[in-house]
């Protein structure tokens, strides 16, 4: 969430710290989640999230809600391509609950994240998959939800909310001072980008 939206992205630290993670334990897939458990955290991350940052961007709602949900890549260090599946999605053929995000990232390594909420332009929320992500980390899970709101025409209060569970108790405190550092670089990277964009 980066995590995982998560979304997630993995900064120097956070590579540094799955170096540690592989040498004290043995590498192990994420059990699997069950949809009475998602819908647990979907709840939680809107009322007691694990972590949460607020972003002031100088773009209109609309054009922030756009690029945030579909061009991951160009503001997640280390993503190179984003594609969607959205045969699943709620709406036909188009980004929406159901729909499927693939990030590849540098080292052809896949992160998978499926939209759980999307309401346009003013929040959507998505579980990132770490059975069917390929990209290695030492996370169970992990779900971020966004929530637009415009403080004038050309200006909009972005606030990114994550739940998420490291994969091992004894790296806990470090997993989540790099997943927590990792997220506030890339959506003030965000900001920046899309305040560029926009002029």
């Amino acid at each position: 969430m980066k995590i995982l939206n998560l979304s997630l992205s993995f900064n120097k630290e956070l590579r540094f710290l799955f170096i540690v993670f592989i040498f004290f334990s043995q590498s192990s897939q994420a059990s699997e989640i069950s949809s009475d458990f998602i819908n647990e955290e979907l709840l939680r991350v809107q009322t007691d999230p694990d972590h949460s940052i607020e972003i002031a961007i100088q773009a209109p709602i609309g054009f922030v809600f756009e690029f945030l949900s579909k061009k991951l890549n160009e503001y997640v260090a280390g993503a190179v391509a984003v594609e969607f599946d959205h045969s699943n999605s709620e709406t036909i053929a188009e980004l929406g609950v159901g729909s499927i995000r693939k990030t590849t990232m540098e080292n052809s390594r896949v992160l998978v994240q499926r939209f759980l909420q999307f309401e346009p332009s003013s929040y959507y929320a998505y579980f990132t998959d770490m059975n069917m992500s390929t990209l290695e980390a030492p996370l169970d899970y992990s779900l971020a939800r966004y929530e637009l709101s415009s403080a004038s025409v050309d200006d909009t209060i972005l606030r990114v909310s994550v739940v998420y569970k490291p994969t091992t108790r004894l790296l806990a405190f470090f997993v989540r001072r790099a997943f927590n550092s990792a997220l506030k670089k890339d959506f003030e990277n965000a900001a920046r980008i899309i305040a560029s964009e926009y002029k």
